[in-house]
């Protein structure tokens, strides 16, 4: 079955990130259902009905999201309806019910959101429990075609019913989707240890690569399932210790799985990351059952008086070193009264690089029991992609010395 996308929206053209592909692109997964295409549009007219005719001829099913609102810029019905050759029809109970929504709001409803009470006709209502507009649903010849708003509170809820309540008579052939993890090993490497295995399925296989991570997703029919207990197999034997594993949680809830597994309890120091491994950690639900907490000695001063690296260190080897790093990794653990800690210092730029310490070191510091090291890291990429590489770097360290210590 081809599903294609279209996200409506100015803003997504200029600095807006696109979340609705993937969160879309997850829930259809979850059913079996694989996106063939997806395309943005700006929020003009001929533009939408240009897209929208591309796709409807070329697919059985579009999704598109966006331009549902009541100003002047929300088209997306106007463009739909006119490509259909369809009226736009006053919903006289819809409207009802919109009023209803600003009245729990204690608002009267502005004249210009009776655009949200028009439905293309023929089609049906999909309710919005989260926000004013309302979804679509359109059959038309033999094909189906879904409409919903765009902020993602509103459209994920809306999606996830609308699927459930349709797929069991939507023909197609179900997909199973598994995602196996490595980490540690770069893009091209992977695919050279797999060449056999991506020839063999390069219909049914994606790569995806990300700063910390490589997936390989591989989408098989519900009747092959034992292909992806070969293929698990294969990858376990090529990768060791670097496969995560299938369809895994993410990284830091990974090192949360281990560290509340062993009873152990974390504690992390940073200097260039400035918070991020102690965020991405504390993002996870439960993460105070395995971590202490943090010191962000950004400064030479607090990582003098805090964490109590010596003025000698510091003015011989200077913040961004191995020695500066250990210091901050031991007494993390020391001052935190805790099992292992972490820390990072380096330089994050885009200046305060030499030639000698170049924008993208980074020293990345463990302690734990016996071992106490510091490990130097040279990352590419901007301020943000430096800081991110390293704490999940750190984060790979991490799970390593406490997979391999079990």
């Amino acid at each position: 079955m081809r599903i294609e996308v279209i996200n409506i929206g100015s803003e997504l053209l200029f600095d807006r990130l696109n979340t609705n592909i993937n969160l879309i692109s997850k829930i259809l997964l979850s059913y079996g259902f694989k996106i063939s295409k997806c395309i943005i549009v700006g929020d003009k007219k001929q533009d939408i009905k240009d897209a929208f005719l591309n796709s409807f001829k070329n697919s059985d099913m579009v999704i598109i999201t966006g331009g549902l609102g009541p100003t002047f810029d929300d088209l997306t019905r106007e463009s739909i309806a006119d490509a259909l050759n369809k009226k736009l029809i006053f919903d006289e109970k819809l409207w009802e019910n919109i009023e209803e929504k600003f009245k729990k709001r204690n608002i009267i409803p502005p004249e210009i959101n009776k655009r949200q009470a028009y439905i293309i006709e023929g089609s049906k209502i999909i309710e919005n429990k989260n926000g004013i507009a309302p979804g679509i649903i359109i059959h038309e010849n033999g094909k189906l075609i879904l409409i919903f708003p765009g902020p993602p509170n509103e459209l994920k809820p809306m999606l996830e019913e609308t699927i459930q309540s349709i797929e069991k008579n939507l023909k197609r052939e179900k997909v199973i989707t598994k995602i196996y993890s490595i980490i540690g090993i770069p893009e091209s490497e992977v695919q050279t240890r797999l060449n056999d295995l991506i020839d063999k399925m390069k219909e049914n296989l994606i790569i995806l690569a990300h700063p910390n991570l490589i997936e390989i997703v591989l989408m098989l029919h519900e009747n092959q399932k034992d292909v992806f207990l070969e293929v698990e197999d294969i990858i376990k034997e090529r990768f060791g210790i670097n496969y995560l594993g299938v369809n895994v949680s993410s990284i830091p809830e990974i090192i949360g799985e281990i560290l509340r597994k062993k009873k152990l309890h974390l504690a992390i120091a940073e200097s260039c990351t400035g918070g991020l491994a102690c965020k991405l950690i504390t993002d996870i639900p439960g993460s105070s059952d395995y971590f202490i907490g943090g010191f962000i000695t950004y400064s030479n001063i607090l990582k003098k008086k805090i964490l109590k690296v010596p003025k000698t260190i510091l003015r011989k080897y200077g913040a961004v070193s191995e020695q500066t790093a250990i210091y901050m990794a031991k007494n993390a653990k020391k001052y935190g009264k805790c099992d292992i800690s972490l820390s990072f210092t380096g330089i994050a730029g885009p200046k305060g690089g030499t030639s000698e310490k170049p924008v993208g070191l980074v020293w990345i510091g463990v302690c734990y029991k016996k071992i106490l090291f510091a490990k130097k890291f040279i990352f590419s990429g901007d301020r943000n992609t430096i800081r991110e590489r390293a704490v999940y770097k750190g984060f790979e360290l991490l799970r390593e010395i406490l997979t391999k210590n079990e």
